[in-house]
């Protein structure tokens, strides 16, 4: 819409063919594509446009001068200003003409033009009316879409809605960790993530999230939870391959916690009277215990180790700290140093006779 007035401020509205469009805007979805496509790495896979949109979307341009004085402004469809960040964002000081409007947008500029004129005449200061009064309607492409990763047979999208002259690459979101990142990959199991986020298993070499991993307290590998367990002296995670025995107590636990053969708990039990909570606890919930008199008892992470000594007998109890389930059971005689494990089933029979 374009209309020239050397004598009023508000000067009647034609229509018009001036359509103007920032100059270095993207026109077709085959630009846009050279934009993005080429700031991601996809390993084993593609990354393409699933879609996309440009929309032409409408703004005025009304530009007044008279002499040394000139007034400009820019609206937007619905007759809002808009900011000179925006104009700038936009590149509407820089246009280029089109041959045509993209869509009959007469009523729409009938409208701006007279919010135009209203805004002109309150912002124009001169004593004298403006000799040019300039309307033009800049189209700026508005960009909506999806980008789609794809490493087979699995997919991801990403959609993206931005100016078509502002719009950057937009950061792959892990769906999994909200990594962001240009770089992606696929796990064993086919899942799609930032390729930051994924690591190796040192135990198995299969391919997972890096925080699905555990770390090796003895040997500092990174493995999955799978291949270890927590050691009972430490609490720690300790790869099952690497664990070795308490000659004592029979627990599997991490080489650290075993010297000469016996883990700390079995080389370091203390005295104890049955009023200490620990053992009061313990005496509470196996009752057959009671009937032992000289305690000794020391701790693990995830355990109590417990001796009792009669004349001529020796008892050795493992208890659950959590649960105070009864994890090992032994007898001995008080002139050996070995110890005879009692299955489950016979722990009654045991603490009875």
């Amino acid at each position: 819409m374009h209309s020239r007035d050397h004598v009023s401020p508000d000067p009647a509205v034609e229509d018009s063919s001036v359509n103007l469009a920032p100059a270095d805007q993207p026109r077709t979805v085959h630009e846009l594509a050279e934009r993005l496509l080429g700031a991601y790495v996809v390993d084993g896979g593609t990354v393409h446009l699933a879609g996309c949109l440009l929309e032409n979307r409408l703004f005025l341009r009304l530009a007044a001068r008279r002499g040394d004085q000139s007034v400009e402004f820019f609206l937007d469809r619905q007759g809002n200003d808009v900011s000179q960040a925006m104009a700038q964002t936009l590149g509407m000081a820089n246009t280029t003409t089109l041959p045509h409007a993209p869509e009959d947008a007469g009523e729409a500029m009938r409208f701006l033009a007279e919010v135009g004129r209203r805004k002109l005449a309150e912002r124009w200061l001169g004593p004298d009316p403006p000799t040019e009064v300039d309307l033009a309607a800049v189209w700026c492409a508005f960009a909506q879409g999806k980008l789609r990763f794809t490493i087979e047979p699995h997919a991801v999208d990403l959609p993206f809605a931005d100016w078509a002259r502002s719009l950057k690459p937009p950061p792959f979101i892990c769906p999994h960790t909200n990594r962001t990142t240009y770089h992606v990959t696929a796990l064993d199991d086919g899942r799609i993530v930032a390729a930051e986020e994924a690591a190796a298993c040192e135990q198995s070499g299969q391919r997972v999230l890096a925080r699905e991993l555990v770390s090796c307290a003895a040997t500092g590998r990174r493995v999955l939870p799978e291949f270890t367990a927590t050691c009972p002296a430490t609490g720690e995670a300790v790869l099952r391959s690497v664990m070795v025995s308490c000659d004592v107590c029979r627990q599997k636990m991490s080489p650290a916690a075993v010297q000469g053969g016996r883990c700390a708990a079995c080389r370091h039990r203390e005295r104890v009277s049955k009023s200490d909570s620990r053992l009061a606890r313990i005496l509470d919930e196996h009752p057959l215990l009671d009937r032992w008199r000289r305690w000794r008892l020391s701790e693990a992470a995830a355990s109590y180790h417990l001796t009792a000594h009669g004349w001529f007998r020796r008892l050795l109890v493992i208890v659950d700290k959590d649960s105070l389930e009864i994890k090992l059971l032994a007898t001995g005689h008080r002139l050996q140093t070995t110890w005879d494990v009692v299955e489950p089933d016979q722990y009654d029979l045991v603490l009875r006779g």
